[in-house]
């Protein structure tokens, strides 16, 4: 059960910027007056739903609750509790506020204020707007009576009235879930179709590749021995002829020297004869002529003979070195004659192991070419098993997506009989059945109460039929302003009655706006006073009014609003 304690609120409507706080359950009855625009509606009936739904109960537009004079700081706090845990909603306007608190302790707020007002709605209140309206307020302005509510929301506010929209949710959930169903097998399906194809194509494919496959491997095998023998022969006379010019070349490993030597002899040579021509010059000169180059004077007989017997020395001396040269010379270039020779038979061997790795060169490339074709075929084979393990893979699949169609299709079916049950003709019809003859016979026992003597009926489809004037069937429409109001008070009182036996939408406070000011006669009236009183023993009863002068004596307390320098008080 709900306690409302306290609604307290500022800046909201005609209230200025002092809070104004409104005790909830202080008294069993309490008279609300005060002239009209004074602010009676604003504190008891729009604060009370802007703070826990969002919207004021009459017909305003939100940015019109906040004080057209401060025009900021609007802001509402409602007090309750539900068994033993203490609950503030506070909602504010410029700026924004919205914020629930469990025994003092924020309650984490969701990313979405939607989620935020859903969780107050299902998981603390445990009723929405419409039901709301319908147990705890019953007014002439904004008011939508029940009867004149649409047949879904009819059933909304008796499937919160008896706690049974638990069962509208998880039909909700389960056609979520029968969807998600109904996507899988649909998506189980393409797969299944998806893998025979694939069945088809990859058992096709294994066919061609058996056809291709008759080529034998061992004809491959064959050119390729046959290609590694001759280039192994290859490769044999290509190792001959590299140790014959090895040896060749080893015979010849002074071809260097032999050379150098040559250009060194032919310089020395060279020098030798220069000084054997120079020498005989000298010769010829001390033999030919006998005077001084100096002096003039005719040199003596022993020095000329001395000076030849000198120059005649060293040019025997030379003779025979050049001689000794001109025999090495002529040994040396024996030497590189033969050197010469044996190059010109390592270039034709060369020329020829040129050609001999030209050709072990084509071998080798040929034989990779027969291994590539041979690896094609090879592959062909492996191509094959590999497709072969894919067809297998692909059935096995098959199998499994059959499986998992078979099991959804079994929770598919789960779900359909679960689906009858949650269906509106299903748990929820026989719940409601068992509980209409009791909310039929509590509606028809308030209308007595109050005078109005007719047999009120609604049918599981709640549809109304009221016998009157000689047991004639008549709808709520073709009733009197009066008798219209005696019947919404009746269902009021009745679905406040089957709310405190289920203790589902039950709470402590019931607001009549203007019900004494519209269509109700002298005896309506006390016997609805009546029902009051009595109700008053279980509820905290508002009735706002503006028959103050007709109604104060019957109440044991009044609250009056009056305005005051264009802002709303209680007096």
């Amino acid at each position: 059960m709900i306690n409302f304690h306290k609604v307290i609120f500022q800046n909201f409507g005609s209230f200025g910027n002092t809070p104004t706080e409104i005790l909830l359950d202080k008294r069993p009855m309490t008279l609300v007056c005060g002239n009209n625009g004074h602010g009676k509606s604003f504190a008891l009936l729009d604060s009370i739903t802007f703070a826990l739904f969002g919207k004021p109960f009459r017909k305003i537009n939100i940015p019109q609750l906040v004080n057209s004079i401060n025009q900021k700081d609007c802001l509402v706090d409602v007090e309750f509790s539900v068994n033993e845990d203490n609950y503030r909603v506070v909602r504010g306007l410029k700026p924004k506020k919205f914020e629930i608190f469990k025994n003092d302790e924020l309650i984490n707020q969701h990313a979405k204020s939607k989620d935020y007002q859903k969780m107050l709605e299902e998981q603390i209140l445990r009723m929405n707007y419409k039901s709301f309206t319908q147990v705890v307020i019953l007014g002439s302005s904004s008011f939508v009576p029940f009867m004149q509510l649409s047949a879904a929301d009819r059933r909304s506010v008796i499937e919160d009235i008896l706690d049974i929209n638990v069962f509208s949710t998880m039909n909700t959930l389960l056609k979520e879930k029968m969807s998600v169903a109904k996507e899988e097998i649909k998506e189980v399906n393409r797969t299944i179709e998806t893998l025979k194809d694939k069945i088809e194509i990859q058992q096709t494919h294994i066919d061609s590749i058996r056809q291709k496959s008759e080529r034998s491997l061992a004809d491959f095998d064959e050119k390729i021995d046959s290609a590694v023998e001759s280039l192994t022969e290859l490769q044999s006379e290509s190792e001959i002829l590299s140790s014959e010019i090895e040896k060749s070349v080893n015979m010849i490993v002074d071809r260097h020297s032999n050379a150098s030597d040559i250009q060194s002899l032919e310089k020395i040579v060279s020098r030798v004869e220069t000084k054997v021509n120079n020498f005989t010059s000298d010769l010829d000169k001390i033999r030919n002529d006998s005077v001084c180059g100096s002096c003039g004077q005719d040199l003596p007989e022993t020095l000329i003979e001395e000076r030849e017997t000198d120059i005649t020395d060293k040019l025997s001396k030379l003779k025979t070195g050049l001689n000794e040269m001109t025999e090495k010379m002529e040994a040396l270039l024996e030497r590189n004659k033969e050197i010469n020779e044996v190059l010109d038979v390592v270039s034709e061997k060369q020329s020829s192991l040129t050609e001999l790795n030209g050709r072990v060169s084509a071998s080798n490339k040929h034989i990779t070419d027969l291994q590539k074709m041979r690896s094609s075929a090879s592959q062909d084979t492996s191509s094959l098993d590999e497709s072969t393990e894919n067809l297998s893979s692909y059935k096995s699949d098959c199998e499994r997506s059959e499986k998992e169609k078979e099991t959804i299709i079994d929770v598919q079916n789960q779900q359909s009989i679960a689906y009858t049950l949650l269906k509106d003709s299903g748990i929820k019809s026989k719940i409601i059945k068992h509980y209409l003859p009791i909310m039929n016979k509590m509606i028809n026992a308030y209308l007595s109460s109050m005078d109005f003597f007719a047999r009120f009926h609604l049918d599981e489809e709640f549809n109304e039929t009221i016998k009157s004037r000689h047991r004639d069937a008549f709808s709520y429409m073709s009733f009197s302003e009066g008798e219209k109001l005696r019947i919404d008070l009746a269902l009021l009182l009745a679905w406040r009655e089957i709310a405190r036996i289920k203790n589902s939408a039950n709470c402590n406070l019931l607001i009549l706006d203007e019900v004494f000011d519209s269509s109700l006669d002298g005896i309506g009236t006390e016997e609805f006073m009546k029902l009051l009183h009595a109700l008053g023993k279980k509820c905290n009863i508002f009735v706002i009014s503006h028959k103050a002068d007709q109604l104060t004596d019957k109440f044991p307390a009044t609250m009056t609003f009056e305005k005051k320098n264009n802002f709303s008080r209680i007096k």
